[in-house]
C-alpha cells in the first residue's frame, strides 16, 4: 500500500519541535511514516528525541544544510512510492483529521499535485496568515493570502481552490508530482523555494491547491527568530536567485495592461467590485493598474488595490474598465474603453446616457439596467454581465456573535437616505411586531454623508411601542468582514427605492439567510426566484434626479414578508442552508471574472492568452503499473465475468472462503466479503445505499472506509498482481486513490438497457430508476479514474468473442506494465465466459428510453472517447528494449 511520509524539519528550538511532535502524534495519522530530520541542531534535540523513537524515524544531519537540503534529505528517506508532507517544526496540529482532508484535496483532480492549508498564527492570535497566495510580478514580493493582508479568521477561503503558490511550512506533495518535478531545487537555501517549486509544477501542468477544510497553527519564522539578521540574509540571497529565474517569465504571462478606474471606498457597491474583481483579473493574465475617478483617501486594508495603484501604465492603456456611476464614463482613457455601471431608476439621467455614449462597450449586471440605459438613448453596445458572489468570504460557515436573547434578527443596511428608505423599514417593523415577540431589527448605517440624516429619520420613525430596533452607526469595519454582519442576523431585509445592484442581496442567500427585497431593479429577478419579493406602490421621482423615477415600497407587502419569514423561521433555516451552496455555485464571482476577461479581450487590444501546458496525468509518467487492478462497473454490468477472467490470468483475488457467492451469481462474484461490508457501511454512514447513493458523506465515514480498505490492500500487496472488485467502488473510487500505487482501472461496460432489464429482474427496479443509477455509477467511475491508467472492456464483446477480448485485455495490461499475468488456455476461457451469460438483450425500440445525457454518455463509451487520455508508453516494449540493450 502506498502511504504518506510526514517530514518534520528541525533546527534547534527543541521546545518548539516537542510541541509540534506532541500535537502531530495526537492526530489521526493512519500509519503514516513520521520522519524527523535534525538539521544539525546544537541544543538538546538529539538527546530529547529519544523518547519519540518508537513513533518516528530520526535522521541527524552533521550540520545545518538549510531548509531545501534538509527537506530533500527527508524526501530521500521516504518510501519510494509514498506521498510526502513537508512540515515546519513550528506548526501546531489542532485538527485531528488534517491529514485525511489533505488527501481528499490532493486526489480531487488528476492534475492536483501540491496541497497547502489555512494557517493561523500562534495561540491567542485570531488572524489567518496563510490561505494560498501570489507573487506580484513587478516587485516580486510574495504574499501568503489573496488579499495581501493578514485578516482575522472569519472562515474565509474554506473551500478547495487552485492558487499560484503555497508556503512550504506545510505542503502535501503527491508522489507522481515528485516523480515529475523532483525534489526541491538546491539553488535555494531557504525561502522562495516553495514558490519556485509551485511555478515549476505549473509549467508541467500540475496544479497547486489549498484545502480550505484544514486549518492549523503556525508560529511564523519560529525556528529562525532572534537570529541576528540571519533570516534576512537568507531571504535576500534566495530572492536574487528567484528574480533571475522568474522575473521576466512572470511579466511575460501578462496579456497587456488594463486600467481599472473606480473607487476604493464610495460608492460602496463599486468599491466592493474593485476589491473583489481586480485581483481575479490580475490572476487571469491582465496586468491591472488602478486609478480613482474622484479624489479619495487610500484604503490601507486594500493591499491589492494599493499594488495596482502603484503600477505604472502607458499613457493610453491597452484597455480600460471604468467601474463607477455612469456620469464618470467619459473619463475612460484606454485604447478600448469599457464601462460597468448601474442606475437606481427605470431610466438613467441624460447626463449618464451622454457619458455612456463616449465608451466602446457598456456592461450592466442585468436586463433591468440594460433597458434603463437603452431607454435613455444609449447607442453604445450593451452587454449583460451577471455579478456573482465572492464564495471566498460568503458562506454559511461565517462566524458572528449571536443575539444573547436568542431573538430572531432582521438585518438591514442604509447608506443613502432617500434610496435605501431605512425609515420605511423601521416604521414597518415597529408596526408589524409587538414588544413581547422574540424578534429584533438590526440597522447598520454605513459611514458617509447621509449618516446623520439617516439617524434622524429613523429616530422620527421609532415609536414607544413595538419590537426592539438596534442601530449601529458611525462605525466601520473591514470589507472582508461584511458577511459577519449577515451572519449576525437571521434574515436580510431591504426596502430600497433605488434599483441599483445591492451586493448584500445575493450574499445573504449564499450565507443561508432569507432575502426580503423590493421586486424592482437589479434585485427583482433574484428575490422573485430565491426570496420574498416586496411589491411597490408606485414609481416616484428621485428628488436628486428630476425626471428619473424609482420605486416606492409598499409597507403592507413589506410587513407581510417580514411576518411570513418570522413565522416560518425554523423551516426557512433548513431550506436556506440547503440552497446556499447551490446558489453560490450558480452565481460565482469567478465566473463573472472569466466573462469580464472575454469582454476586455473583445476589443482586440490584448495579446492572446499564453498557451497552457497540458494538464498533468499520473498515467503519463514513465513508471509501470504496480500490479494493483481495480475492476469497476455498474451492478449487472459483467464485472464478475471480467474479474473471473483476470483471476484465471493469474491475478490474486483472495482466498476462496473470503469471496462472496450469491444466488444471482452461483459461479461467484469475485468480491471479497470484507470489502463488500466496508462499501455497505460507507454508504450507510452517509444515509444511503447502492440504489440510493448519497451525495455527500461525513468525513468520519470516509476515514473509516479508508482504514478498512488499507487493511485489505496490505493483505493483498504481497501477492501482486491482484484485483479487487465491488460495484459500489464506482462511487467511492476517489477515496481509494491515496492508498493505491500506480493502479490500473478496468472499466467494464454494458448496454444500459440490458443493465436496467437485469436490475428489474433481480431487484424489481423501475427502468428510469435503473438507468439513473447506471448513469450515476458510470459517470462517477470514469470521473474518479480520469488521468490514471485505464482499460475498457465491453461485456457484449467479451461474451461474443471471449478469446479475442481476453487476449486484448492481457496485452493492454502488459503494455501498462502489469507483470505476472498469462493467457489462460482457450478451454478455460470458454468454460468461464459462456455465451448464455448475456441473458438480457436490449431491443432497438427501447433506445428512446435514454435521456439526452444518458445517450451522450452511452455514445462516449461506444466510440471510446470516454477514455479522454490514453498513455502512449508501452512499458513491455521499453523493458524488452532495455533487455536487448543489456544483452
Amino acid at each position: 500500500m502506498r502511504g504518506t511520509a510526514l517530514i518534520v524539519l528541525a533546527w534547534n528550538k527543541w521546545p518548539l519541535t516537542k510541541r509540534c511532535l506532541d500535537s502531530l502524534l495526537a492526530t489521526d495519522l493512519d500509519s503514516a511514516d513520521v520522519i524527523v530530520v535534525d538539521n544539525g541542531s546544537s541544543d538538546e534535540t538529539a538527546a530529547a528525541i529519544a523518547e519519540y523513537l518508537d513513533r518516528v524515524r530520526y535522521i541527524r544531519l552533521a550540520e545545518n544544510l538549510g531548509f531545501v537540503r534538509g527537506m530533500n534529505a527527508g524526501i530521500a528517506a521516504a518510501n519510494a512510492d509514498d506521498d510526502v508532507v513537508l512540515l515546519n517544526n513550528d506548526l501546531k496540529f489542532t485538527q485531528l483529521d488534517w491529514l485525511n482532508r489533505l488527501r481528499d484535496a490532493a486526489y480531487a483532480e488528476p492534475d492536483y499535485g501540491i496541497v497547502g492549508c489555512r494557517l493561523l498564527g500562534p495561540d491567542g492570535d485570531p488572524r489567518v496568515y496563510h490561505t494560498g497566495g501570489f507573487i506580484e510580478a513587478d516587485e516580486l514580493t510574495g504574499h501568503q493570502t489573496e488579499s495581501g493582508v493578514i485578516e482575522r479568521d472569519v472562515a474565509q477561503f474554506t473551500d478547495l481552490r487552485r492558487v499560484q503558490g503555497i508556503a512550504f511550512a506545510l505542503a502535501y506533495i503527491r508522489r507522481d508530482c515528485l516523480d515529475r518535478i523532483g525534489a526541491l531545487d538546491t539553488a535555494f537555501h531557504s525561502y522562495f523555494e516553495d514558490t519556485d517549486y509551485c511555478l515549476r509544477a505549473a509549467d508541467a501542468g500540475i496544479a497547486t491547491v489549498v484545502a480550505g477544510a484544514v486549518t492549523l497553527q503556525h508560529d511564523q519564522h519560529g525556528s529562525t527568530q532572534d537570529d541576528g539578521g540571519f533570516r534576512k540574509r537568507l531571504w535576500e540571497a534566495s530572492r536574487r536567485t528567484f528574480v533571475a529565474r522568474w522575473h521576466e517569465r512572470l511579466r511575460e504571462n501578462y496579456r497587456g495592461t488594463v486600467l481599472w478606474q473606480g473607487a476604493m471606498r464610495f460608492p460602496h457597491a463599486y468599491a466592493q467590485l474593485a476589491r473583489t474583481l481586480l485581483r481575479r483579473l490580475d490572476a487571469r493574465g491582465l496586468r491591472m493598474a488602478y486609478a480613482p475617478v474622484t479624489s479619495e483617501l487610500a484604503n490601507p486594508e486594500d493591499h491589492r488595490l494599493d499594488l495596482a495603484s502603484r503600477r505604472r501604465w502607458p499613457r493610453v492603456p491597452d484597455a480600460t474598465l471604468i467601474c463607477a456611476p455612469a456620469h464618470h464614463f467619459d473619463k475612460a482613457q484606454g485604447r478600448y474603453r469599457i464601462g460597468f455601471g448601474f442606475g437606481e431608476w427605470e431610466r438613467v439621467p441624460e447626463r449618464w446616457a451622454d457619458a455612456a455614449n463616449a465608451i466602446d462597450l457598456l456592461l450592466v449586471p442585468d436586463a433591468f439596467q440594460a433597458e434603463a440605459f437603452r431607454s435613455a438613448g444609449v447607442r453604445t453596445p450593451i452587454e449583460t454581465l451577471p455579478l456573482g458572489v465572492d464564495r471566498d468570504y460568503c458562506s454559511p460557515r461565517v462566524p458572528a456573535p449571536r443575539n444573547a436573547q436568542a431573538h430572531f434578527v432582521f438585518v438591514a443596511v442604509a447608506e443613502i437616505l432617500d434610496r435605501d428608505a431605512p425609515d420605511v423599514v423601521v416604521s414597518t417593523f415597529r408596526q408589524t411586531f409587538d414588544a413581547d415577540e422574540p424578534v429584533e431589527l438590526l440597522m447598520y448605517v454605513r459611514p458617509g454623508n447621509d449618516g446623520v440624516k439617516i439617524a434622524r429619520a429613523m429616530a422620527a420613525s421609532r415609536t414607544s411601542h413595538g419590537a426592539r430596533v438596534r442601530v449601529i452607526a458611525e462605525w466601520a469595519f473591514p470589507d472582508y468582514q461584511r458577511a459577519q454582519l449577515l451572519a449576525a442576523g437571521d434574515a436580510y431585509v431591504s426596502a430600497r427605492r433605488g434599483g441599483g445592484w445591492d451586493p448584500l442581496a445575493a450574499e445573504a442567500i449564499a450565507c443561508a439567510k432569507p432575502l426580503i427585497a423590493c421586486a424592482f431593479g437589479s434585485q427583482r429577478d433574484i428575490v422573485r426566484e430565491y426570496g420574498f419579493p416586496v411589491s411597490h406602490q408606485r414609481l416616484v421621482e428621485d428628488p436628486a434626479h428630476p425626471g428619473c423615477r424609482w420605486s416606492e415600497p409598499d409597507p403592507e407587502s413589506l410587513a407581510a414578508c417580514m411576518r411570513e419569514v418570522f413565522e416560518r423561521r425554523n423551516a426557512l433555516q433548513v431550506s436556506a442552508s440547503a440552497l446556499a451552496a447551490r446558489f453560490a455555485r450558480q452565481h460565482d464571482l469567478d465566473a463573472t471574472a472569466d466573462r469580464l476577461v472575454e469582454h476586455l479581450a473583445s476589443g482586440h487590444r490584448l495579446a492572446p492568452p499564453r498557451a497552457r501546458p497540458r494538464p498533468h496525468q499520473p498515467a503519463s509518467l514513465l513508471r509501470p503499473a504496480s500490479g494493483q487492478i481495480v475492476v469497476l462497473g455498474m451492478h449487472r454490468s459483467g464485472t464478475s465475468s471480467v474479474a473471473g477472467l483476470l483471476a484465471r490470468m493469474g491475478a490474486w483475488v483472495g482466498s476462496e472462503h473470503e469471496l462472496l457467492i450469491g444466488p444471482d451469481n452461483p459461479k461467484g462474484h469475485y468480491e471479497r466479503a470484507a470489502l463488500h461490508g466496508a462499501c455497505l457501511a460507507r454508504l450507510a454512514a452517509a444515509g444511503g445505499d447502492w440504489a440510493h447513493p448519497p451525495d455527500e458523506a461525513p468525513s468520519e465515514a470516509i476515514d473509516e472506509f479508508r482504514r478498512e480498505f488499507a487493511a485489505i490492500v496490505d493483505s493483498f500487496d504481497t501477492r501482486r498482481p491482484w484485483l479487487i472488485k465491488e460495484p459500489r467502488l464506482c462511487l467511492l473510487v476517489r477515496e481509494l486513490l491515496p492508498l493505491l500505487t500506480r493502479p490500473v482501472f478496468v472499466h467494464v461496460v454494458r448496454d444500459p438497457l440490458e443493465i436496467a432489464d437485469s436490475l428489474a429482474v433481480r431487484d424489481g427496479l423501475g427502468r428510469d430508476h435503473a438507468l439513473s443509477l447506471w448513469e450515476r455509477y458510470t459517470r462517477a467511475a470514469f470521473a474518479g479514474t480520469q488521468g490514471w491508467s485505464r482499460v475498457l472492456v465491453d461485456y457484449a464483446e467479451l461474451v461474443a468473442d471471449p478469446l479475442r477480448v481476453a487476449s486484448r485485455l492481457l496485452k493492454e495490461l502488459t503494455r501498462l506494465g502489469v507483470k505476472g499475468l498469462a493467457m489462460p488456455d482457450a478451454e478455460a476461457i470458454r468454460a468461464w465466459i459462456e455465451p448464455g451469460l448475456r441473458r438480457n438483450r436490449a431491443s432497438a425500440e427501447s433506445a428512446g428510453t435514454l435521456t439526452a445525457s444518458q445517450r451522450a454518455l452511452h455514445g462516449a463509451i461506444g466510440d471510446g472517447s470516454i477514455l479522454d487520455f490514453v498513455p502512449d508508453t508501452d512499458f513491455a516494449a521499453l523493458e524488452a528494449a532495455s533487455l536487448s540493450a543489456r544483452g
